[in-house]
């Protein structure tokens, strides 16, 4: 086998949707050709690996050279690249890592050899069919001592000794801020924020190293001091991003795209300015964040360490990292509310982070309304079969689960004994003797709600007059986002409705709101929080707000009532809050008036609820959670990949070489092409063609088709090549191509049509974009364009009905992927294939030696079945032989009677087509030319022109 053979895997490890058409590669060009194909134009020319582009700018990347450390000879050989045109450096370099995969395919089996035992080298013996070459490749460049970029900056390896497992968590932000004073010196000053105080629980677990941009653009010659301070001193490590990517990405995507249209703000068509909303550099710039976060994540990551991605700002750093390691363990989480599927449409990039998502192994939400719409949007527009557990793409099961986070109480407790803030508790108390305080603690943006509150405190003043000076409302207005158009009309807007209502109801004594309009130290808040009678939480679309756990905390003596919109993810979890509709003016003020107005016996009940629940389920319950239930989920996925390893071609091949008659049993739709509801749209690409006419050349092969068509349909398809047919799931055979059909159907089978035909018309006209397939012996009620939900509603029903109708009809209901089957009795792929058998033992005198067989998922389990049960039996009436071989490939990793597994449709078509390379080269095109005119019968007429360029090209 040829080195370029060797390397071939059977996969497609992205997250992308591509073509069938897709030509004969080695692993590294598919996986780089798809790695590409995802990004827009601009961020394409962007690797792992830097270039000198990427370092005259002065950010960094992996090294240039998967050979370490750097001598006269690599030294060398980057001066031949430099000379060399970009194609031909390129087929250096993918030469050369090439020859370094074989050195290290070596060393892994040695080192294999040495472990066995071990729960590592059971999982990659299991999956030997992978190609474990890119991730030992990632470790070696990961692992150098040394590495020089075009800058000059050295790079000082951070993982020099492996000493176990590690979280690497991804943000943002890091949680040190770096700042430059004027004499050049760095100042570096640790956070103590949410995210901070609930990973402290997970460091009891294992270490964790922190990764991020560190807020600010790092002079390309400070970095390397920058990189070791923080790594050494804070546990974390820096992406570098300039200023004018950082403005690009965090500002003009993060910021003007993805936040406000999650919190269900939707994209004008043009900013205050005249610019476009939604730009493609904006969306040039996430991509190529991403990227760096990426770079960053796989120069400090080791085999066996947790990767746990936050939020909304890196969504397509899973299916990056999922590229390059295909083992990683990754748990993403995402803080802010996520929107309908009606919403989410919105965005052009929809589908982009979607799959980039869905390559993690667990993503967590918040709230089980948030996992809901995820679960709609993978279902409505990726078209994916989803559960209240997660979805399935591309043979990865990606979990969902609701953890919604907490705060650390421990930091209020220690507060609240400060004798500073006890001092100002009192100031505080004299201060609004006799009066109901309410506290609002807002950024001022427009999803807080802040005016509805303010319109609710004026409703309530004016219906109940006798509050107006007993009622103050403390507004702490944190400003936000300044700068943008937006946010000064809601400030100039929050401003006007306090001057009006201080004028309306005010006195000389008395203002009815106090409007701060700047953040607070803590020590403040707390004191603001201890003397407040209620909080009031208004936001008209919030991810989890935390201001309300904060109040509880803090009410131990006082025991305030809290009013909490309905719109926050934490009413979900605050079962003691008065919850309110801010949208509701009226509704929000009489809640305002019940507060104040309950009895304390009341509010000692509704504050030991909340209390409870906010003790108990702190920011470091919350990341406990998470990460324990990471771990149990990739724990899940590795026995699943030890029970049913990926397909090994070259085990294959090699069980195949010595048979003297072999059989290929391969479904045609959802395994060599993506299932479509209307024939017309299924048939078969030249690509198809090329391959199966390759495999049907050698004459030790025997290539049969299954399909659920009508054999008019697999005639038109195939009928002009040498392969056999069965149709309508097995209604229908034809032994090879110049055989006659068979019938396995009787005609008094078949009467039940008349009857069930009405039923399947009354749901096909209440159900849009369904419609029947009517084949010979077979009907299918198709609904794979219909509404997803709906569509499965309504087959829900009619097969309902349908079994009813049929307990006394020689027929019966099958169910597949977006459809409804009707066909006889009896009749099965598995029993047609049992008789295929038959007649060529009895009429072809063939015994099989080797047999393949490739079907979908659980739809196929019965033809599983049945080659398992054939070759365990040796007896003179089965058409086997004695020594026959057998494979069972499922199309997806949830077949449980399979013995391996492909990922997806075009992982199967590659597969296909490297067993079909293993045949006479002479045969072969003999073969095609034989077949020439015969395509053209299969695929729409082309221009004369056309025809000559390929006979010429031939």
């Amino acid at each position: 086998m040829s080195g370029k053979e060797e390397d071939y895997v059977c996969r497609r490890d992205t997250y992308s949707t591509s073509s069938a058409d897709f030509e004969y590669a080695s692993e590294n060009e598919v996986e780089e050709q798809t790695v590409q194909e995802t990004l827009p134009r601009k961020v394409r020319n962007m690797s792992f690996k830097s270039t000198s582009h990427e370092r005259s700018d002065g950010s960094e990347g992996l090294s240039s050279s998967p050979e370490s450390p750097v001598t006269a000879e690599t030294q060398e050989l980057q001066k031949q690249r430099r000379e060399m045109s970009p194609k031909a450096a390129q087929e250096e370099i993918l030469a050369q890592i090439q020859r370094l995969q074989l050195k290290l395919t070596e060393l892994r089996d040695v080192e294999n050899a040495s472990s066995v035992g071990s729960h590592h080298s059971q999982l990659n013996s299991s999956s030997s069919g992978y190609s474990l070459h890119r991730p030992n490749l990632e470790v070696s460049v990961r692992d150098t001592s040394f590495q020089q970029t075009g800058t000059g900056e050295s790079i000082v390896s951070t993982n020099s000794a492996k000493v176990g497992p590690k979280l690497l968590v991804v943000s943002n932000r890091l949680p040190v801020t770096v700042t430059k004073d004027n004499s050049g010196a760095y100042h570096f000053n640790m956070s103590s924020g949410g995210l901070v105080s609930a990973l402290k629980g997970v460091k009891s677990l294992m270490p964790f190293l922190w990764i991020g941009w560190p807020g600010t653009e790092i002079d390309p010659n400070e970095r390397d001091y920058v990189r070791n301070k923080l790594r050494e001193d804070y546990s974390c490590f820096p992406v570098f991003i300039t200023d004018e990517q950082a403005n690009l990405y965090y500002n003009g995507f993060c910021n003007d795209v993805l936040w406000p249209l999650f919190h269900y703000v939707p994209l004008p068509i043009v900013s205050s300015d005249g610019e476009r909303k939604f730009d493609f550099k904006y969306w040039q710039a996430y991509s190529a964040a991403n990227y760096r976060f990426a770079e960053a994540v796989l120069q400090v990551y080791q085999d066996g360490d947790y990767i746990w991605v936050q939020d909304y700002h890196l969504l397509l750093l899973p299916s990056l990292l999922r590229r390059r390691l295909r083992d990683v363990k990754i748990g993403f989480f995402l803080h802010i509310p996520f929107p309908t599927s009606e919403v989410y449409r919105i965005i052009p990039v929809r589908k982009e982070l979607l799959q980039g998502v869905l390559a993690a192994d667990l993503i967590g939400f918040h709230t089980y309304d948030y996992a809901r719409h995820f679960l709609s949007v993978c279902t409505r527009i990726l078209g994916l079969e989803s559960s209240p557990k997660g979805v399935n793409y591309h043979s990865h099961f990606a979990h969902v689960g609701i953890f919604p986070i907490g705060i650390d109480p421990n930091t209020f407790h220690r507060a609240l004994e400060d004798s500073n803030v006890q001092q100002r508790i009192q100031e505080l108390h004299e201060r609004f003797m006799g009066k109901k305080v309410l506290l609002g603690v807002d950024r001022l943006d427009y999803i807080k709600g802040v005016p509805h509150k303010l319109l609710a405190l004026e409703w309530l003043l004016t219906k109940y007059s006798e509050w107006m000076h007993k009622v103050v409302l403390v507004q702490i207005a944190v400003p936000t986002r300044t700068e943008i158009e937006e946010y000064k009309k809601l400030s100039s807007q929050t401003n006007e409705l306090v001057g009006r209502i201080n004028g309306k109801f005010g006195t000389v004594d008395h203002s009815p709101i106090m409007f701060i309009n700047q953040s607070l130290v803590f020590e403040e808040l707390v004191a603001l929080y201890t003397v407040a009678d209620v909080a009031i939480v208004s936001s008209v679309r919030d991810g989890m707000n935390l201001v309300s756990y904060e109040f509880v905390m803090c009410q131990q003596a006082n025991k305030g009532v809290l009013i909490l919109s309905e719109f926050a993810g934490s009413a979900q979890s605050l079962s003691g809050a008065i919850r309110v509709n801010p949208w509701n003016i009226e509704e929000l003020a009489n809640a305002i008036y019940e507060a104040i107005s309950m009895p304390r016996r009341e509010r000692e009940i509704k504050h030991w609820k909340l209390y409870r629940y906010v003790t108990t389920h702190t920011a470091e319950y919350w990341a406990k959670s998470f990460f324990q239930e990471l771990d149990n989920v990739v724990k899940h996925r590795d026995e699943l990949r030890l029970s049913l390893p990926l397909l090994n071609l070259k085990s294959v091949t090699k069980r195949m070489s010595n048979a003297r008659a072999r059989m290929f049993l391969l479904e045609y739709e959802g395994s060599l092409c993506h299932p479509k509801s209307l024939a017309e749209l299924n048939n078969p690409t030249t690509t198809h063609i090329k391959i199966l006419t390759r495999l049907c050349s050698d004459p030790r092969n025997i290539v049969v088709i299954i399909s659920g068509r009508s054999k008019t349909i697999l005639d038109n398809w195939f009928g002009n090549y040498p392969m056999g047919l069965i149709a309508e799931n097995g209604c229908d055979l034809k032994v090879n191509g110049g055989a006659e059909w068979r019938c396995l159907v009787s005609s008094s089978e078949t009467e039940w049509r008349e009857e069930l035909l009405p039923v399947l018309q009354y749901f096909t006209e209440r159900t849009p974009g369904a419609y029947i397939e009517r084949k010979k012996h077979s009907v299918t009620w198709h609904f794979r364009d219909a509404d997803p939900e709906f569509g499965s509603w309504q087959a829900n029903e009619l097969q309902l009905h349908l079994a009813e109708l049929c307990s006394n009809l020689p027929v019966e209901v099958n169910s597949g992927p977006k459809h409804l089957e009707l066909r006889p009795k009896g009749v099965s792929r598995s029993t047609t294939v049992e008789q295929l058998f038959s007649i060529l033992r009895d009429e072809k005198r063939t015994m099989i030696d080797f047999c393949f067989c490739l079907g979908v998922d659980r739809s196929s389990e019965d033809l599983f079945n049945l080659i398992h049960s054939l070759k365990d039996k040796v007896t003179n009436d089965m058409n086997f032989s004695p020594t026959m071989d057998s494979i069972c490939c499922a199309v997806g990793l949830q077949s449980t009677n399979a013995d391996a597994y492909i990922q997806d449709v075009d992982g199967a078509l590659a597969a296909i087509r490297e067993l079909s390379s293993h045949t006479s080269t002479i045969t072969v095109d003999s073969h095609l030319r034989a077949h020439t005119n015969a395509l053209s019968h299969v695929h729409k007429p082309r221009r004369r022109s056309s025809i000559r360029n390929q006979q010429s090209l031939e």
